[in-house]
């Protein structure tokens, strides 16, 4: 089977998400389809929901992980068993409004290379988020721009939700932490054809979230933005 679009879901006890997502990718996407489950241990059902869903649509498969992963290995791990012409990450909770996976899409057929889902360009909104969230997220981003060039084509150099082509490069270390996966795909390919969309962040109901709080995730986003560094470093030298 062919497919023009492949989603990747990373799961953590995301069972009641998981059931309303699944029914309105199927509603609003008419194309060829995939969706790719990474589960790492939900205990909720939703693996058996996820197991249960993939034996009657041949068009999912799943990744079932022992322990919990970082957002940024479970993410590629999704990526490199996608089968899609695109691929779409987005999160499984509902968070990010699924008739947008139609928007990225048909921006990634008029030939860009990578479409982000902002929250930050006019039209888009991080919704009810506390004040301080925010302040922390703009800063973050506000890093990401003056450390990672690439990351300077979108308004949202952090966002979980967006699409490329299948084939770009992905210069990832599976020992490696992290969770903006958007950045080592920025990073990884200099030069490449970059659009956004807005889009209205909901925050999540249920569910435990990849990224943890406080400084743990501070000192991983700092390193995190090292590795990036060098990895977008490495990849500009081998072009010359």
């Amino acid at each position: 089977m062919s497919y023009e679009l492949s989603i990747v879901l990373c799961t953590i006890d995301e069972r009641t998400g998981l059931r309303s997502l699944t029914g309105k990718l199927e509603n609003i996407l008419n194309i060829p389809f995939q969706i790719v489950f990474i589960d790492d241990g939900s205990t909720d059902g939703s693996r058996e929901f996820i197991q249960d869903f993939s034996a009657s649509h041949s068009n999912s498969k799943y990744i079932f992980n022992s322990s919990k992963q970082s957002l940024l290995i479970a993410d590629y791990s999704g990526i490199k068993n996608s089968d899609g012409k695109y691929i779409v990450l987005m999160d499984a909770d509902l968070q990010h409004p699924v008739d947008k996976v139609n928007d990225i899409y048909e921006k990634l057929k008029q030939g860009y290379d990578i479409v982000v889902a902002s929250r930050y360009m006019s039209g888009g909104s991080t919704g009810n988020r506390k004040a301080v969230r925010g302040l922390i997220s703009r800063v973050a981003g506000a890093i990401a721009h003056i450390i990672v060039k690439n990351s300077r084509g979108t308004s949202d150099p952090l966002s979980g939700f967006y699409g490329f082509r299948s084939g770009l490069r992905m210069d990832i270390d599976q020992r490696w932490r992290g969770y903006k996966t958007l950045l080592f795909l920025l990073a990884s390919n200099p030069g490449t054809r970059i659009t956004e969309i807005p889009y209205v962040f909901r925050e999540r109901d249920k569910g435990d979230s990849k990224i943890v709080d406080g400084m743990d995730f501070i000192l991983t986003y700092l390193i995190e933005l090292f590795l990036v560094k060098r990895v977008e470093v490495k990849v500009r030298k081998s072009f010359h």
